[in-house]
This record gives structure tokens, C-alpha cells and sequence, in this order.
């Protein structure tokens, strides 16, 4: 394992929460509680392992590299243990401030533990620090007192009702789950898209004003060209548990499809440049003008997506979007 040769006092003493009833990450320092703000998949990476440690008796589990990568992307294809590191190096990053990265405990060519609170002793815990349980057996007994005090039809009558209300809680969470599994993977998609324009504008840049040569910056954006087709591969496999859910994915699709074309008409236009040995400034060219077209067309899919999407991401206390940022 790999620890701090000298942790402070408040770290000896620090432990991590998590509230699955409103999905926060809770920093716990003697009397002191901070909400730490983190991403979608460092939520998932969290609760898996909190969910690990309520099974073990409180006791940090060990979480391997494999169960880890399935609990924060499910089957998505891609992933590496690369990506796992840096989510694990981001979450430290967010607690270094407060002496508690150390809560975070790396087994080399293992996996990680996670070093969460004791359950609370006495009485209820403050946040809800362990998922909730499935069956009310203080239902069952209220119901049973029921059927003892009136007995017959109004017992019956109660029990239907007390029935259909949780059948009618549970359709209710179970839909809720899968939205915020769909909000989920469609913010790593955004993320991954995100990441690919900043390249594009790089390359675009460094292409435009000369400091790379044309053929370089061509070469740049295909290659993020054909990571962007990759990433809208990952939309054909994404279940949506609603028609809005569903209508966003088609805007998104959209967008990236359109993006995806913008770059390589860019593409060959700066190829067009390197084979005329246009010189510099690069001058403008049919394949650039097609580029601004389907630029404007993506901003377009983009913004109807983002008014679909980003109320359905701020219920769940996730990041809000903008056409310019992916």
C-alpha cells in the first residue's frame, strides 16, 4: 500500500461519507463535514465502494482494478486501468486540500480500499451511509395490527392500498436509477467529446496561424476525427429509459455526426494547403467553408440537445452543458 509518512491530526481522524439519499460525497473531520464535489463516474467509483464496505462489517474492502472499471462504466468498451488511476488521482486531488487523500489506499496490482466512516452507534446516522434497504418490514407489521384490529374487508382494503403505493415508490425509483445511469453515460460521453474539441482547436490554431505545418495539422484532426466516430459509437448502445431521454440521444447523434464532418472537411482542407504549398497564412478553400456549414448545423443539434438534457442532469445534481463546451 501506499501511504503519507505523516498525516496531521485531522487527518488521523477524517473518514468519508456517502449519501445515497442525495447523492453526496461527505469529507467527515471531528465535528466538521464538507461535501466534496465530484464527477459522475467518481460517484459511481464511491458508491461501489462504500457499497463493498457496509457487506464487509464497515471495514475497508478491497475493490479490484476489474469490479471497479465494471461499477463506473459498466460494459462500455475502451476503458483502461489508465483512466481508473487518473478518476482515483482526481478524487485525491479534491481531498489534498484537507489532509485526507490518504483515505484512498492503493494495493500495487491490486485495486483500492476506501476508508469511510463507522457506522453510526445509538441512533440513526445523519446522512444515509448505506443503500437503502428494499423490503419495510415495519410495513409488513403495521398491516398485520391492521388485519388484527378490523379484520376483513377494511384490512383488505388497507393491504391493497399499502400494496399499490409501493408498487406505484418503486416503478417511481426504479425509473429514477435508470435516468440517472443514463445521465451518467451520456456526461462520459460528453466528457470524451469535450476533450476532443479542445484538440480540434489546438490543432486548428496551430495549424492557422503556422506554428505547426498544414500536413501536421491535418494529420491531427483526423485522428481525433476517428476518436469522435468512436465515441458516437457508444450512443447506438445506450438504453433510454424515456421518449425525452431517447430525443436527446438523437440530438447528441446529430450533433457529433456533424462535428465529425466539420473536422474533416478541415481535414482536407489543410491537406489541400500542404499540396498547394499555399505558404502562410493558410489561405481559405472550399473544404474550410464546407467545415463552417456543418459547424453551424452541429451548434444547432447541440443547443436542442442541451435544453433537453441539462434539467434532466441538475435533478440528479450533475454537470449543466453548453453547445460551445463539447
Amino acid at each position: 500500500m501506499e501511504f503519507p509518512s505523516s498525516l496531521g491530526p485531522a487527518a488521523e481522524i477524517a473518514c468519508l461519507r456517502y449519501d445515497f439519499d442525495e447523492e453526496r460525497l461527505l469529507l467527515v473531520q471531528g465535528a466538521e463535514k464538507r461535501e466534496i464535489q465530484v464527477r459522475a463516474q467518481a460517484h459511481r467509483l464511491v458508491r461501489h465502494m462504500v457499497e463493498r464496505n457496509v457487506a464487509s462489517g464497515g471495514a475497508p474492502a478491497l475493490c479490484t482494478h476489474e469490479e471497479l472499471m465494471h461499477a463506473v462504466w459498466a460494459d462500455e468498451p475502451m476503458h483502461t486501468r489508465e483512466e481508473l488511476a487518473k478518476l482515483v488521482w482526481e478524487l485525491r486531488k479534491k481531498l489534498e486540500p484537507f489532509d485526507a487523500a490518504h483515505l484512498i489506499e492503493n494495493e500495487r496490482g491490486r485495486g483500492y480500499r476506501l476508508r469511510t466512516c463507522p457506522p453510526a452507534v445509538g441512533g440513526d446516522a445523519t446522512t444515509s451511509d448505506s443503500p437503502r434497504p428494499v423490503v419495510s418490514r415495519r410495513r409488513i407489521l403495521v398491516a398485520a395490527v391492521i388485519v388484527a384490529a378490523f379484520g376483513g374487508a377494511a384490512a383488505a382494503a388497507v393491504v391493497l392500498g399499502t400494496r399499490g403505493s409501493e408498487k406505484g415508490s418503486g416503478t417511481t425509483n426504479a425509473i429514477a436509477a435508470k435516468e440517472r445511469t443514463f445521465v451518467d453515460r451520456v456526461e462520459n460521453v460528453l466528457q470524451q467529446a469535450e476533450s476532443g474539441r479542445q484538440e480540434i482547436r489546438v490543432a486548428l490554431t496551430a495549424g492557422l496561424n503556422c506554428s505547426i505545418s498544414p500536413h501536421e495539422a491535418g494529420q491531427r484532426i483526423a485522428s481525433v476525427a476517428d476518436n469522435r466516430q468512436s465515441i458516437l459509437g457508444q450512443l447506438g448502445n445506450l438504453q433510454t429509459p424515456t421518449q425525452r431521454a431517447d430525443d436527446a440521444v438523437t440530438f447528441l447523434q446529430q450533433a457529433l455526426q456533424q462535428s465529425i464532418e466539420a473536422d474533416r472537411h478541415y481535414r482536407d482542407g489543410f491537406f489541400t494547403s500542404a499540396q498547394a504549398n499555399a505558404g502562410c497564412p493558410v489561405p481559405p478553400n472550399a473544404s474550410f467553408g464546407l467545415a463552417a456549414q456543418s459547424n453551424t448545423r452541429a451548434t444547432s443539434a447541440k443547443k436542442r440537445f442541451v435544453s433537453i438534457f441539462n434539467p434532466l442532469a441538475g435533478r440528479f445534481h450533475r454537470r449543466t452543458w453548453s453547445a460551445a463546451g463539447f
